[in-house]
């Protein structure tokens, strides 16, 4: 006891004599050490952390190149084709000066090779805090409706639909103003939207109710305009045994989806119409993950079955007649018709992926997925492994099978088997 009371004498000893030759006197003379401040009890210790002087750009680079081997190819056909497969630029610009205004623009910049350099604006809008009570947004912004990752009936406002391969890319939506006001674990939703600047079309109103129903989230909502088709639409997301339920429900009419139909009539023998009749669609799926506990691996699996209500329920009008088909791509050039019309043309579409992110830690991530339009009996096949072991560098090997008549949605025309080697140099800054 002796010994550490002597040491910890000597230890403060050493501190005071330290603290004396550091600190200047002059930091000890004033009238006192401490300033008191006035308390402002309006103050929201919150707004501190909203609040930023700077504007933040950022923004994302990316390029990857492609080769692909047609493991079946027609005669005359080449075997091996390779290229550019993406050269874009994701930038954004937030700026957020006061805890209750924030700025946002965002755009992507494109090259292609036949195209040359395309811009195209993501989102452009203005946040505003009404006495932390209704939040606005005011400007170009994505709004996502939907709880399906591969379908979504429910995504009814976004200019975009989701690329079932690619579920996690951000999608374009509207110029819209928005009015959100939280109730509790509650939000109110309100929209006017407007597809075009300056355009003679109407403004479209929206508004969605979020609310919890023990550990489920619904969702119910409507969009109307008068030019385009309205809807009324409902989701509901819950866990069940550890897995994520999905379901999404909608009931549209007035719709202004394009179909090629037989008229013995017509010099080409089909024509095209619209549907003012009802239509209801539905999608009901679940995900799931688990990890082991050393952490060596991980699995993650999706599942989901969409029933649509705008699809054919005759698909075989594109397999039995090859001119059907025909006729319809040259509506599309034409511009009667968009490439979206012969997108999910069945009444039943399935898809299912796996996956593993960094199995065993070894930077290696396998994927499988497959889609299919269960109606005409399409389907695609995907089965793929990622390498990003490097540094700014993925590498990928992907084996793609389409199969079903000729025809179908998923088996138009091209390679039905192919490998293909991917490399992607990409980084945030």
């Amino acid at each position: 006891m002796t010994r550490t009371a002597a040491a910890l004498l000597c230890l403060l000893l050493i501190a005071s004599a330290l603290a004396q030759s550091t600190f200047d006197d002059d930091l000890f003379g004033g009238e006192a050490l401490v300033t008191e401040v006035d308390e402002n009890e309006e103050a929201n210790p919150a707004d501190e952390l909203l609040e930023s002087e700077k504007i933040v750009l950022g923004g994302r680079f990316s390029v990857s190149m492609r080769a692909d081997l047609d493991l079946n190819p027609d005669a005359g056909e080449d075997v091996v084709s390779s290229g550019l497969a993406n050269l874009s630029t994701r930038l954004f610009l937030d700026a957020r000066p006061t805890s209750d205004f924030r700025f946002l623009l965002k755009g992507d910049a494109n090259y292609s090779t036949g195209a040359g350099l395309d811009f195209a604006l993501r989102e452009m809008f203005a946040d505003i805090d009404i006495l932390d009570t209704v939040f606005l947004r005011a400007g170009k912004q994505t709004i996502n409706w939907g709880v399906g990752p591969f379908f979504s009936p429910a995504n009814l406002v976004n200019l975009e639909r989701i690329d079932p391969e690619n579920p996690e890319e951000e999608l374009t939506g509207p110029v819209a103003l928005k009015g959100q006001l939280p109730i509790d674990t509650s939000n109110l939703t309100g929209y006017l939207l407007l597809n075009d600047i300056g355009g003679d079309e109407n403004i479209g109103v929206a508004a969605r109710y979020e609310f919890l129903v023990g550990n489920s989230e619904l969702t119910i909502g409507g969009i109307y305009d008068f030019s385009s088709p309205w809807a009324l639409m409902i989701t509901a997301t819950g866990n069940v045994e550890g897995a994520t339920v999905f379901a999404e429900a909608v009931l549209q009419g007035n719709s202004d989806k394009v179909f090629v139909v037989a008229d013995p009539r017509s010099r080409a023998g089909f024509r095209i119409t619209t549907s003012d009749s009802l239509s209801v669609s539905g999608t009901i799926g679940g995900r799931f993950s688990y990890t082991t506990e050393d952490d060596l691996y991980s699995v993650s699996a999706a599942a989901q079955y969409l029933f649509n209500g705008l699809g054919y329920a005759d698909p075989s009008l594109f397999t039995d007649d090859p001119a059907a088909l025909a006729f319809a791509q040259q509506q599309i050039a034409l511009g009667n018709m968009s490439l979206s019309d012969l997108l999910e043309r069945g009444q039943h579409n399935a898809a299912i992926r796996v996956s593993s992110n960094d199995i065993a830690n070894t930077d290696l991530t396998p994927s499988v997925l497959w889609l299919s339009n269960l109606s005409d009996g399409s389907g695609l096949v995907s089965a793929g492994v990622r390498y990003d072991g490097i540094d700014f560098v993925t590498l990928s090997l992907d084996y793609r099978y389409l199969y079903g008549p000729d025809g179908a949605e998923y088996r138009v025309a091209g390679a039905s088997h192919t490998l293909s080697l991917g490399v992607t140099v990409s980084g945030s800054f």
